[in-house]
């Protein structure tokens, strides 16, 4: 065999011995990759058979629907519980607060009777004394600054003035359904009632008033009051007249005004028995409020 044959064998037998590395090469490498491929193929293959619990595909059953439904319920029962225990609280809390504000106004209303008991009754007293002077004067044409200051005495005593804040803001905003003691109530609307009605004589009394001055005026001579009108700087009409001085009376009046002051009289008496009335009937409000919210 020739040289040169024998280094064309050689080359084919290089040849083929690198064609076989390359192949036995490829083989190697597919099998490094089939087991990453395989597992990635398992794992995808796992994910599809194993759904997750809450998966939108998922079935409950009807023992958690209806723990769910239960909870829910109670959450929302609770809550509306809560609401209520707290409105509860802020009602009780206003309830309280205008019981004492009503507490006030009956003291302030007691103190109003008490003072226009006693104004009446002195009232009374200079209607009386005016009585008298006539009874022992008859015909007279004179009368002295004291006298003048009595009669003066008998045109005023006292109106009905009550505190009506508190009751007023219970009637205008609709807070009287706050008041749940039921004889607090029933108490209040029989108070509020009475006095009420008794407002209404404040127009006799203004009337009675009017009437007695226009005769006082007509039977006094203002003349002779002029230098101490122009003197005066106090709030009263008669402040500075001194009991001495001598006034000009006109007698013409006298039989009118008399049976007046007989009218004012009785009226101021029943007035007193109203007031008498009305002060009571503060005091025992005033009483039940404080034992039955427990208040000073």
């Amino acid at each position: 065999m020739s040289e040169e044959k024998k280094q064309e064998e050689q080359a084919k037998r290089n040849e083929q011995q690198a064609k076989d590395e390359n192949i036995s090469s490829g083989e190697t490498i597919a099998d490094a990759e089939q087991p990453e491929t395989n597992n990635q193929q398992q794992a995808t293959e796992d994910m599809e058979v194993h759904k997750h619990p809450h998966h939108v595909m998922h079935t409950k059953k009807w023992s958690e629907y209806l723990l769910e439904f239960f909870m829910l319920f109670i959450a929302v029962f609770l809550g509306f519980i809560a609401e209520n225990i707290r409105e509860h609280i802020v009602e009780r809390e206003k309830e309280r607060q205008y019981m004492k504000s009503l507490l006030s106004d009956l003291s302030a209303d007691t103190a109003m009777f008490t003072k226009g008991i006693q104004r009446k009754e002195q009232r009374i007293n200079a209607i009386d004394s005016v009585f008298m002077f006539f009874k022992a004067h008859t015909d007279v044409t004179t009368i002295s600054g004291k006298f003048f200051k009595t009669l003066r005495r008998t045109t005023w005593d006292q109106l009905l003035i009550r505190n009506t804040i508190t009751i007023n803001q219970l009637k205008n905003a609709g807070a009287m359904r706050l008041i749940k003691n039921k004889p607090v109530t029933d108490s209040l609307s029989a108070y509020d009632f009475q006095c009420e009605s008794f407002g209404q004589y404040n127009t006799g009394y203004l009337t009675h008033q009017e009437v007695l001055y226009r005769y006082i005026e007509k039977m006094v001579d203002a003349p002779g009051l002029l230098d101490l009108y122009i003197a005066n700087t106090s709030e009263a009409i008669v402040g500075n007249v001194p009991d001495t001085i001598a006034l000009q009376f006109h007698n013409t009046e006298e039989n009118q005004l008399l049976n007046l002051l007989m009218q004012i009289k009785i009226f101021a008496r029943q007035e007193i028995n109203r007031f008498e009335n009305g002060k009571n009937t503060a005091k025992n409000l005033i009483a039940l409020i404080k034992k039955e919210y427990y208040l000073d």
